[in-house]
């Protein structure tokens, strides 16, 4: 990656993965037996409580529930689903699941803190992934890619989804969309020779695309600071390390993003980073020497680099705050079976 110096608020660092382990994470646990396909995603649903969802080998999406302490059983969820689920918290206690379904619609279920919806279908024609988002509390928004290589959105109002609308723009990769938890959401996509197209949508409209660099592969990955609308944007580099492009929550322009900046490493794919605590985040990598999982955190200051915790996974892990300044990280292993640790 190539890129500005960062700013002070996240101190660039070039660290390659390091051996030991933080004392505060726990130990690996099974979330059960039940075998998944690609990356899980996991939301928060209130304090001690995440739910995540996996695509299942038969084409569904399969869902789970931690309390903090255990895991329940994996359940598959009606509907014939091609893409790897979005889930996110709403900001009212219920968490949205999405995916695109085999006839290109959104398939989405909600969880209102008990139970699952009957999956319903909204109608749109996708080409990736969604990737789901709070926008207001109890409002979300959905992106996805196009046929055209421009982006899809529509927009949950707490009762009905909008009809999809389209960006124009030239993705290369699926989104990356996160709350700024400011009252708006900001997407990040790879295009053309590499760069990242990032735009925001606030006030009922999108503010429009801006390049903030880079030469990044595979799909990046968008996470808020919960601080002063601060987003903070991973993108996997190919010299494999993990990249981080900070934007400070002011005006939506290029300078008011930082460039990217290394965080070392030789990961498998993109780091998975959530919130622990207003202005602190942990992130998680599956590493390719290894395929161990290991954590980076930033307490606000400076990032703590890549320390090994264990287990054995293949592509991106998926992380969620618990509410308690833990959180809790899924990996999908080497036998599709997926593991959790919390901390740190």
């Amino acid at each position: 990656m190539k890129g500005a110096v960062m700013v002070p608020l996240l101190l660039t660092t070039c660290l390659v993965l390091a051996s030991s382990a933080s004392a505060t994470w726990g130990s690996f646990v099974s979330t059960g037996n039940a075998t998944g396909v690609g990356n899980p995603s996991c939301a928060f649903v209130s304090t001690g409580h995440v739910v995540c969802a996996v695509l299942s080998g038969k084409a569904a999406i399969m869902v789970n529930e931690f309390n903090g302490t255990a895991w329940g059983t994996w359940t598959n969820l009606v509907g014939a689903v091609s893409s790897a689920p979005s889930c996110t918290s709403d900001g009212t206690g219920k968490v949205i699941c999405a995916a695109t379904a085999t006839s290109g619609k959104l398939q989405v279920s909600i969880f209102n803190g008990t139970a699952w919806s009957t999956p319903t279908t909204v109608a749109a024609a996708l080409y990736s992934a969604p990737s789901c988002a709070e926008y207001m509390a109890g409002q979300v928004l959905c992106v996805a890619r196009n046929v055209s290589g421009g982006l899809a959105w529509s927009h949950y109002s707490g009762t009905t989804w909008s009809a999809f609308a389209n960006l124009t723009t030239t993705a290369v990769s699926a989104p990356s969309c996160t709350t700024d938890n400011n009252g708006g959401v900001v997407c990040s996509i790879f295009t053309t020779g590499g760069s990242t197209l990032v735009n925001r949508f606030a006030a009922g409209k999108w503010e429009g695309f801006l390049n903030v660099g880079g030469i990044a592969g595979g799909e990046p990955n968008c996470t808020s600071l919960n601080s002063a609308g601060k987003v903070t944007c991973f993108a996997k580099a190919y010299s494999s390390g993990t990249f981080v492009n900070l934007f400070k929550g002011g005006s939506w322009i290029v300078g008011d993003w930082s460039g990217y900046g290394g965080l070392g490493g030789a990961v498998n794919d993109n780091a998975s980073c959530t919130s622990q605590a207003p202005g602190e985040l942990v992130c998680g990598v599956i590493a390719v020497t290894d395929a161990a999982f290991y954590a980076d955190v930033f307490n606000g200051a400076a990032w703590s680099g890549y320390a090994k915790i264990g287990g054995a996974g293949i592509g991106s892990p998926s992380c969620a705050p618990l509410g308690t300044g833990q959180v809790v990280c899924v990996i999908l292993g080497p036998n599709n079976k997926l593991t959790s640790v919390v901390g740190p």
